[in-house]
């Protein structure tokens, strides 16, 4: 891939000289406030700052449905755009090849037409279709030439890259960027930054796990805080506070990913009060304490208190029967049950969900429970009847293919078939296009 050239630094003889002062009073040093605590700028700011440029920034979420970036606000102030042209060059971009798609979705009706517009491709769930034309719309005349036009296309193409599984081709394009902390990615009037803030989160991801994504999120909400502080209510401050309530979960995840889990669950403490919902918090920090298999500390999350019991006794056998009253809370509803299952009591988990509502991935978690009860013959039919209504999530189609090889000698036939089945529904806006490996394949 091309790499960008560095540009030549002047010889001795034309270096320009600088008078350095040794004079200088020294600053005193300032107090300092972790960009991620959540006290100040959730609270109103002692007195309005004053008035200042609009700041540039995309509305666009990286949650699914993935959507076409609106382009950035134009601005009124006049100013020479940068140059760059080093982005739209053919070599930067990979081809893709479609060798690891079960044939199903090569050959389906419902495989997106070759002049469909992007908007309609990520409206659709065909990721790899858009990643290709928004490749193409970057590097073929006529050549975008404005900021507002360039970073949403390559913002499209690095996020449906790592949608399809392609995240290390993502990397290594993103790598054209080099360092967009510099001027040059900077308004040179406003100081206001050009790509679009789900491009710079998107590209921190892209940098590598570990230590450095972590630094990254901090970086950036080191700027959402400042930003944040600005607004005197209204949506441009609350936009601000949802990136930076954003940025927290995923240093979180990123310190789970990194193994340091006691790290993650103090990040998550502190960001209780942020504005979040108090049971959706308790459902985090519940879910969290699973993930790093403290369960006595996650059952506290998911049962503060003891659950009620009534125990009635029959007049006509000597048989009680205890029964517990089931919490209708969705949070809980989806919670017991994995921590029976962590447990190691899957029957326990089975009959919790049984007594849930109907939910597709409820449903989904009663059939793993029942695989794990020993129970495969009953979760096919489950997770069969979720793929017919629409849900073919991965997790789902991975599970049913598991159960296939338990239940069958012919399990390839019927994940074939399976794959046909998933090829044959309409495009969701959550992805249609499905791997070999989604299918055990």
């Amino acid at each position: 891939m091309d790499q960008l050239t560095k540009p030549e630094e002047p010889s001795g003889s034309q270096r320009p000289s600088r008078h350095i002062s040794h004079n200088r009073s020294s600053l005193p040093r300032r107090t300092v406030v972790g960009p991620l605590e959540a006290d100040d700028p959730l609270a109103d700011p002692p007195a309005p700052p004053p008035k200042e440029e609009p700041v540039i920034s995309s509305p666009l979420s990286l949650t699914s449905p993935l959507s076409l970036p609106s382009s950035l606000a134009s601005l009124s102030l006049s100013a020479p755009s940068p140059d760059f042209g080093f982005l739209l060059r053919p070599s930067l971009y990979h081809p893709l090849t479609n060798h690891n798609i079960p044939t199903p979705f090569r050959t389906s009706p419902n495989a997106p037409d070759p002049t469909t517009p992007l908007p309609i491709l990520l409206a659709h769930g065909h990721f790899r279709p858009a990643a290709v034309l928004a490749a193409s719309l970057l590097t073929t005349p006529p050549l975008p030439t404005l900021p507002a036009d360039i970073f949403p296309l390559l913002y499209v193409r690095l996020a449906c890259l790592v949608l399809i599984d392609a995240q290390p081709l993502a990397a290594q394009e993103a790598q054209a960027l080099g360092d967009v902390a510099t001027l040059l990615y900077r308004h040179p009037l406003t100081g206001a930054h050009l790509l679009p803030w789900e491009l710079r989160v998107l590209l921190v991801r892209l940098a590598g796990p570990g230590a450095r994504e972590v630094a990254g999120y901090y970086e950036l909400a080191r700027e959402a805080r400042v930003e944040a502080r600005k607004g005197n209510g209204g949506p441009e401050r609350e936009l601000w506070r949802g990136r930076l309530r954003d940025l927290g979960l995923r240093v979180v995840g990123a310190l789970v990913l990194m193994g340091d889990g006691a790290a993650a669950a103090r990040t998550l403490r502190g960001m209780k009060g942020d504005g979040t919902d108090e049971a959706l918090w308790r459902s985090r920090m519940a879910l969290l304490y699973l993930q790093i298999g403290d369960l006595k500390t996650a059952r506290t999350f998911i049962d503060p208190a003891p659950p009620s019991t009534t125990t009635t006794t029959t007049t006509t056998t000597t048989t009680t029967t205890t029964t517990t009253t089931t919490d209708q809370d969705p949070h809980t509803a989806l919670l017991r049950p994995l921590l029976a299952l962590a447990e190691g009591d899957p029957e326990r988990a089975v009959a919790l969900l049984s007594a849930s509502p109907a939910d597709p991935l409820l449903t989904h978690n009663l059939g793993v429970c029942l695989v794990y009860a020993g129970r495969a013959a009953e979760a096919r039919p489950l997770l069969e009847g979720l793929v017919d209504g629409g849900h073919a999530f991965r997790t789902l189609l991975f599970n049913l293919a598991t159960v296939y090889e338990l239940c069958s000698e012919g399990a390839r036939g019927l994940k074939v078939g399976l794959a046909g089945r998933v090829a044959g529904l309409e495009g969701r806006p959550w992805g249609w296009e499905r791997g070999e490996g989604d299918f055990k394949l």
